[in-house]
């Protein structure tokens, strides 16, 4: 019953490796849905490879519905030999409203280890505009403590930088950012009624061979 969670990795628009014409050369028009840059998708490889030794194994891959998210994940599922659960309550903070990301039958013509059976316990209709970093947190942190009651089993979260705020306060945590496929493990705190602990670091960027980029993006 363990909780995983992570961030996309570095965004074509804003990582290290940056391309300023990207919305061009995507030719999708969609502003708010970049996708990874070529140093995210290295990282969510190492993270991938992170992510195969951890016990207890992964047996949920819950990802936000925004490309990097998708690829992210994808990158981890085809490592483990899982399916991909899309859910839009734990999608970016909504500044942009309504959101560009694409619906689960379209992404899953473009990935096809995405699970189309999966029945998200926030929708596209249920979203409204958000207008700061707080809003997304409440939000992710209701979706994620209901999709946690839902399913059985070890579950990776795969979001974005407020939501991911609101994913470690689910599990107890307080307001704090991570960064890029940096990894924060929660376990059941025995101890309490329904509580969790930290496992390990808050965060942890050890598998990554750029640490500086995931460290520098934890806000």
């Amino acid at each position: 019953m363990d909780v995983l969670i992570t961030r996309h990795g570095a965004r074509i628009d804003n990582g290290p490796d940056r391309d300023p014409s990207w919305l061009q050369k995507a030719g999708h028009g969609r502003k708010d849905d970049p996708h990874l840059s070529p140093s995210g998708e290295l990282a969510c490889a190492e993270l991938a490879k992170r992510l195969s030794t951890v016990a207890p194994k992964i047996e949920h891959i819950i990802t936000s519905p925004f490309l990097r998210c998708v690829q992210t994940a994808t990158i981890i599922a085809s490592a483990l030999g899982l399916p991909i659960k899309v859910e839009p309550g734990i999608c970016e903070v909504l500044l942009t409203y309504p959101p560009g990301f694409l619906s689960t039958p379209e992404l899953a013509k473009q990935f096809s280890n995405i699970d189309i059976s999966y029945t998200p316990v926030t929708t596209r209709e249920d979203l409204k505009a958000e207008f700061g970093d707080a809003a997304a947190a409440k939000r992710a942190q209701r979706a994620a403590q209901t999709v946690r009651g839902n399913l059985k089993g070890t579950i990776l979260f795969v979001s974005h930088g407020a939501p991911c705020v609101g994913l470690v306060q689910a599990f107890g945590h307080g307001f704090e950012y991570v960064g890029y496929t940096t990894l924060t493990h929660f376990k059941p705190d025995q101890t309490t009624d329904g509580g969790w602990r930290l496992e390990g670091t808050f965060g942890d960027a050890s598998h990554l061979s750029d640490q500086q980029t995931a460290i520098g993006s934890a806000w």
